[in-house]
């Protein structure tokens, strides 16, 4: 055997230290891209001071739907979900920009390839910046399927034209088309979210009850993903004066996803590069507690259930499910929400077992559910229950109702209208995702109801009209928790 020389093993032993030192430092990057960013503003809520100082805003913030479509908005979201799900390094590649998002007006939400018969872009052309239209291309070859991502459940497809750039990350394109055609066009008959109106109906009804016990607050209210509109706001607020700035999110629950990591995070982004620009003047700032800390939030849906109740046979068999919107929880072990949940989440399930107890129901049934990512791509061992499968575990019972409580949710939007309820009634018979909503009265909880073998499962909607005043009230409570300790 021919000997290995000195001068080949010292070569073998730099090229190994190199692959270490390459593998240590990708471990390492990795680590600290995908670190919780700091500050932790939840560690900083948990420990903030809370009494207010000097002259005070309010600033109301969070993710609330524009009722046209607005593409910013979901260009926005998109990144988000990007940067807060996606691990780094395979993050890079969900901002590829591949080409051109194009979707079938028609069929927008096939899982598998089709011939399709027309093409739109994100801006709703049907021709390129050539004039040519895309289906021409398609025919000529110059358009390919996309298939469903792996890793969303029940995602759908979409074709992509490589011919040039799309101006944006080939993901978002299909985000904003999708929310163009669906959510604002074919998906509901009057081609607008209730999302916006309701969540600011919340928003000035506290408000008036905020400014006629508290004359001198200030007060400004923005959605969290049009940053310029949020910074504008913010930026009124602090050169009106204030002092002091309390953040709020009208949300039963806070989690670092919605708040801590996003609205809140901006705003103190915000107000550090606001006082900057004004000597480092003294801002103190203070996070409300969230509204499903309060009662009357509770009430709300307790009272709507009860309406549905009253409506039911007295010996019918009965399971209501409590649903939350869900995360992967196993992978955010960290998440906030995880701690402030129980005090709304356990405490709607103890009052809504209060309820049932006054009803002679043959059998009766409390659940709790997720509507997002107790699924088999994010929890193939099923270890979180699903909303779809306590539907369906409630329809193999052979129950005679089963009702879902959406108790994370006041006002309708794309997830309880169409992106959850693909996943919450996967299976169901009567389901077609391509069969318009028909919402015209928002002063009225929209419900839906199917009927599987013997079992009627019931969506029983968000508290708006009738119901919204509790949940203005608890939104004003968790307001004037903080303004109330002004000395």
């Amino acid at each position: 055997m021919k000997k290995i020389s000195k001068g080949m093993r010292m070569t073998a032993l730099i090229i190994l230290c190199v692959i270490i030192a390459v593998v240590v430092s990708f471990t390492l990057i990795a680590k600290k891209k995908n670190a919780l960013p700091q500050p932790d503003y939840y560690q900083v809520y948990k420990t903030q001071d809370t009494v207010p100082e000097g002259k005070i805003g309010v600033f109301v913030t969070g993710l609330i739907m524009p009722e046209t479509m607005d593409a910013s908005f979901f260009y926005n979201i998109t990144l988000k979900i990007f940067n807060a799900i996606i691990p780094w390094p395979f993050r890079v590649f969900s901002r590829i920009d591949k080409g051109v998002a194009l979707l079938d007006p028609v069929k927008y939400h096939e899982h598998h390839e089709f011939v399709p018969t027309q093409l739109v872009d994100p801006d709703g052309n049907e021709c390129d910046h050539d004039g040519e239209p895309y289906i021409e291309k398609y025919k000529r070859g110059e358009v390919v399927w996309q298939p469903p991502s792996k890793r969303i459940y029940l995602d759908h497809g979409y074709f992509l034209y490589k011919g040039r750039k799309g101006g944006m990350p080939s993901l978002t394109g299909k985000t904003i088309n999708k929310a163009r055609i669906w959510y604002y066009d074919k998906g509901i008959k009057q081609k607008r979210l209730p999302h916006w109106q309701g969540t600011f109906a919340v928003i000035n009804g506290a408000r008036d009850r905020i400014l006629a016990k508290y004359p001198d607050v200030e007060w400004r209210a923005a959605t969290s993903l049009l940053y310029y509109q949020m910074k504008q706001k913010l930026f009124e607020l602090l050169d009106a004066g204030c002092e002091t700035i309390i953040l709020a999110a009208p949300m039963a629950i806070y989690s670092h996803f919605e708040e801590f990591n996003s609205s809140f995070r901006h705003c103190m982004e915000y107000i550090h590069e606001w006082q900057q620009g004004h000597s480092g003047k003294k801002i103190k700032v203070i996070m409300s507690p969230p509204m499903g800390h309060f009662q009357p939030m509770r009430q709300a849906f307790i009272e709507m259930l009860k309406d549905r109740l009253d409506t039911l046979p007295q010996n019918a068999s009965v399971t209501v499910a409590v649903t939350v919107h869900g995360m992967p929880w196993d992978h955010f072990s960290w998440e906030a929400w995880l701690e402030l949940a129980p005090a709304y989440r356990d405490k709607m399930v103890e009052d809504v077992n209060t309820v049932l107890a006054n009803y002679s129901f043959s059998k009766k049934n409390v659940v709790v559910c997720q509507d997002e990512f107790a699924d088999p791509v994010w929890d193939p061992k099923e270890k979180y229950l699903s909303t779809n499968r306590a539907y369906w575990n409630a329809i193999k019972e052979g129950y005679d109702y089963v009702i879902g409580l959406p108790i994370e949710f006041i006002a309708e939007n794309s997830d309880t209208l169409f992106h959850h309820a693909l996943k919450n009634y996967h299976g169901f018979k009567d389901y077609n995702v391509y069969e318009p909503i028909d919402y015209p009265d928002w002063s009225v909880p929209y419900t839906r109801e199917f009927v599987e073998g013997k079992t009627h499962v019931i969506y029983n909607g968000v508290p708006v009209g009738k119901y919204q005043h509790h949940v203005i009230e608890a939104f004003y409570q968790s307001l004037d928790a903080v303004l109330s300790k002004k000395k």
